[in-house]
């Protein structure tokens, strides 16, 4: 076997001066062979041999005594495991080679910097897979989607899809409490606000008596089979603002256009696309196309 050793390790462990050690190797008092990096190797009864002549007691070989036993097996550290992190939000790679980071959204958007977050950062913790990091935000619960910044993105990349997906990740129960509120109400009376249907229809006959007096034989259509555009209506109307209903129904009137108002699931605006609740997205929609089919409507007239 074969020990690998330093000159000036085996000199200070004999009290010699190192070119004592080098002249021994010459002389062939220790025999022993060059090795790699200034090392010299040489076999353990040689060495336990020179050990006695000097009176001294041999050192185990291994790392860090001067000696190297190639045949030692030593503990090793354990290696860093290096693993695939699993993305639910950002699972396209080429998220992070298109990004340019040159912060063109952030500039475009409304409220960058509120948090002290920005599209350009969430992108980026995105493309990084900081997914729990990620979903730990509130700052695009405050995001309009109004596209902004996709439209200024010189790359195309789809923001706002990606804060959508971040909301759709989100606990039901964790979502802002008037939105999910609005979601749950919409499913269940058709409207977000949860109007009864008797309200908006007494609503909807007294503003077109209201209207009659200004545009003769005036009447506001509802359900009317056969009319050529289905029109819905943002519930904050209604509720809130109902005379601006009639700046359409003047234009309507005036252009003898054919439409009508169903009495059923009339919103027009889709929480479930805002909140993100993919199921509930596609109750609202498919209601409003049944409305389409049940009416025989042509085209359809959505509020925002």
């Amino acid at each position: 076997m074969k020990y690998e050793f330093r000159v000036s390790e085996l000199a200070e462990e004999f009290g010699v001066h190192r070119n004592t050690i080098r002249n021994w190797i010459r002389s062939g008092a220790i025999p022993a062979t060059e090795g790699p990096g200034r090392r010299y190797l040489m076999e353990w009864a040689d060495y336990e041999e020179l050990c006695r002549k000097f009176g001294k007691t041999p050192i185990k070989p291994g790392r860090g005594s001067g000696f190297y036993d190639e045949d030692v097996v030593e503990e090793k550290p354990v290696p860093i495991q290096l693993y695939r992190r699993e993305r639910t939000i950002a699972t396209d790679p080429q998220l992070a080679d298109v990004c340019l980071t040159c912060g063109t959204c952030s500039s475009a958007c409304p409220i960058s910097g509120v948090d002290g977050m920005g599209p350009r950062k969430i992108i980026r913790m995105a493309a990084l897979g900081m997914d729990d990091e990620l979903k730990e935000l509130k700052w695009y619960w405050k995001c309009t989607m109004c596209a902004k910044c996709e439209e200024a993105c010189p790359m195309d990349v789809k923001i706002v899809q990606l804060m959508r997906k971040l909301r759709s990740l989100t606990p039901r129960d964790k979502v802002p409490g008037p939105i999910h509120k609005g979601v749950v109400a919409c499913l269940e009376r058709g409207n977000n606000l949860g109007i009864p249907k008797e309200d908006f229809l007494f609503l909807l006959e007294d503003l077109g008596e209201e209207l009659a007096e200004e545009l003769p034989g005036f009447k506001v259509p509802v359900d009317e089979r056969g009319a050529r555009i289905l029109v819905t209506v943002n519930s904050k109307e209604p509720f809130a603002e109902p005379d601006d209903m009639k700046w359409w129904w003047k234009i309507f009137y005036c252009a003898g256009e054919s439409w009508t108002i169903p009495s059923d699931n009339w919103e027009g605006v889709n929480w479930g696309l805002f909140s993100g609740d993919d199921e509930a997205m596609k109750t609202i929609v498919g209601r409003i196309v049944d409305n389409m089919k049940r009416l025989n409507c042509e085209a359809l007239l959505l509020p925002e």
